[in-house]
């Protein structure tokens, strides 16, 4: 979560300021950016190895189905990109562009970005079969 916080905080904070026309931002924004990324792909293979050795370890456990789990990730997916694109318009009609990062958006595209992620995790360890051996 904290990952995908600092990658969603990163770029609103660059957006804005494309949308301000206030150039680029700091290198300081990509580098929390990129920092950001890292702290999710570690999370993430984190979070594949321990299901998968879980899954092995455990070879009953019912998981769910996956159209259930694609389905999922399907609407929040459309969910996401339909609150980017409400964002966006709405921070293009503002007639003096603000700089302030709105909380609740970031908190809005972390937690339908995070309901994007775990189904991922879990129908990525159910077909691979790396991660079942």
């Amino acid at each position: 979560m904290l990952g995908l916080a600092l990658i969603f905080w990163q770029l609103e904070h660059a957006s804005l300021y494309a949308f301000a026309d206030q150039g680029r931002p700091s290198p300081a924004v990509y580098a929390l950016l990129f920092a950001g990324l890292i702290l999710l792909n570690v999370a993430v293979f984190y979070a594949l190895t321990r299901w998968a050795r879980f899954v092995r370890e455990h070879p009953g456990t019912s998981q769910l189905p996956p159209w259930l789990l694609i389905g999922i990730i399907v609407a929040s997916g459309a969910i996401l990109v339909t609150g980017i694109a409400t964002h966006a318009g709405y921070l293009r009609s503002l007639d003096p562009p603000t700089l302030e990062i709105s909380q609740g958006f970031i908190a809005f595209e972390v937690s339908f970005a995070a309901l994007i992620l775990v189904p991922l995790v879990l129908l990525a360890v159910r077909w691979s079969g790396g991660y079942r051996r």
